[in-house]
């Protein structure tokens, strides 16, 4: 079983990315494009490159190209500028890229040095570059791209509207990273935002602007599942990249191979709740009561597997059809198992009915679950019985260092604490971040940085779906009073 997600769209979506796709590609600004603009929000110019007598202490990407390229980006006109551009075009890593992409990279790497000053020893070989590959034809995109690189990534959210506050905090967590990465790392990372207003059509329309007009590589958004289709469909066809922070909809990832998702699959939740019942007893032991759905078995095997890498004996498992309302034959027959805790895997009529019933069959149950244990939904007798229970949510909490140096960053800058989608955007500024910093400078680079930070078990790989870069787990909450709040005991890293 996949938890529940407020943010899941619907699939019936991808039936239209084809046109979405089409219209992304074409030519012609949209005739509002004027008026719609004025309401974009965009962060700030980026901070102009260093005096030339200005050290610079940051650190540069592991690889040459890279490195150099990030030279030419922030100082441009430094006096070796003409020599790393000369450099910088004959790089091991710039003459494997595409024909297309190597020549704009070339081309733009002759222009910077041919600009960076008066006559110089490196101007013949510049020239000679430019004669070379000035007369290729090339789109306005791949021009862009090489002027850019990776340094301004495009950001699609609802920024006014109903979900207003979810991209608000998604972006201000998204900052923090990158201001991280900009104080000890080169080149420096910047945004461009458009807000989607929440709207599909509106968000593709913003989403054409950044990757035709601003030659944008990296596009990240959206918030919700059904408006992240077209983007998707639009970074595809000009062979960009998307993040997508919080969409849920597995289909996503068919869409082409520079789609990647923040996404908590079956088996870290399965692994998290596993260790949860391994650090409180050396002898823990689970039954499971199963809903007879093809997610939920895919759930529950997930769970028997961590338990049993975990040490933790799997001493039952009881399968019901979803539906049923009578669970207690079920739940007798594992409570004279004897496990130490029970997990509940199914929906959420399905864990209110259980939790109705453990008040007479098995009123001591030590409960674990997953999202759907959420006791808000719940009615009064369910949640009686499921208090004290543990859930894992699909969201991520981070642990240790990671976590007091983000919380301390983010409420000096906004006044407030960070919530689930700061910390969304947090993970998903640190992959981009890594991933440049590990020497990706082109779209192509980038889509195998990013490939390396993807779980490695199979569901994962097919939805590509993103590691945290830093220390970070399934959220875990416990039921006090009907109400789901914070598990106050020291997490658990999956």
């Amino acid at each position: 079983m996949r938890p529940a997600n407020p943010f899941r769209g619907a699939p019936a979506v991808l039936v239209v990315l084809l046109l979405v796709g089409i219209a992304i590609a074409g030519p012609a600004k949209p005739k509002d494009a004027k008026s719609d603009k004025s309401k974009d929000v965009k962060a700030p110019a980026p901070a102009a490159a260093p005096r030339v007598d200005t050290p610079d202490t940051r650190k540069y990407p592991t690889n040459r190209a890279a490195e150099l390229k990030a030279r030419l980006i922030e100082r441009p006109k430094d006096p070796a500028a003409a020599g790393w551009a000369v450099e910088y075009a004959g790089t091991p890593e710039v003459a494997r890229l595409d024909p297309v992409t190597r020549t704009a990279e070339q081309a733009w790497a002759a222009r910077t040095g041919l600009a960076s000053g008066p006559a110089t020893a490196e101007r013949p070989a510049l020239e000679s570059i430019l004669t070379q590959v000035g007369s290729c034809p090339l789109d306005s995109v791949p021009v862009k791209r090489a002027e850019e690189g990776l340094t301004r990534i495009g950001v699609v959210v609802p920024l006014s509207g109903k979900y207003e506050r979810f991209g608000r905090t998604f972006v201000n967590g998204l900052r923090v990273a990158l201001e991280e990465h900009n104080r000890d790392w080169a080149p420096r990372l910047s945004l461009i935002l458009h807000d989607s207003e929440g709207d599909p059509l509106v968000g593709a329309r913003k989403a054409r602007w950044l990757l035709k007009d601003h030659g944008v590589t990296c596009l990240v958004g959206e918030i919700l599942s059904a408006n992240t289709a077209p983007l998707a469909a639009a970074t595809q066809v000009t062979d960009a990249v998307l993040i997508s922070p919080s969409a849920t909809n597995e289909r996503l990832a068919i869409l082409g191979d520079g789609v990647f998702q923040l996404h908590i699959g079956t088996k870290p939740l399965a692994e998290s709740l596993a260790r949860q019942l391994a650090t409180e007893s050396p002898n823990s032991s689970v039954g499971l009561l199963v809903a007879k759905t093809h997610d939920d078995s895919l759930l529950a095997a997930a769970v028997a597997k961590s338990c049993d890498n975990a040490a933790v004996r799997v001493m039952g498992t009881e399968r019901v059809r979803d539906g049923d309302a009578d669970l207690t034959k079920e739940l007798t027959k594992l409570k004279d198992k004897k496990p130490t805790a029970l997990v509940l895997i199914g929906s959420q009529q399905f864990v209110g009915l259980a939790g109705a019933q453990l008040r007479s069959t098995w009123p001591d149950a030590h409960v674990l679950g997953f999202q759907s244990m959420d006791p808000e939904p719940l009615n009064e007798e369910s949640r009686q019985g499921l208090e004290g229970a543990i859930l894992f949510m699909s969201e991520y909490a981070l642990d240790g260092d990671p976590k007091t140096t983000f919380e301390a960053a983010y409420k000096r800058v906004n006044k407030e604490a960070p919530t689930r989608m700061s910390v969304r955007g947090y993970l998903t500024g640190l992959a981009i971040a890594r991933a440049i910093e590990s020497g990706a400078f082109t779209g192509s680079q980038l889509k195998e940085a990013l490939r390396a930070q993807v779980y490695d078990d199979d569901e994962e790989r097919a939805l590509r779906s993103l590691k945290p870069a830093v220390a970070a787990f399934p959220e875990r909450l416990t039921i006090k009073n009907g109400k789901a709040v914070p598990l106050a005991q020291a997490p658990v890293d999956p």
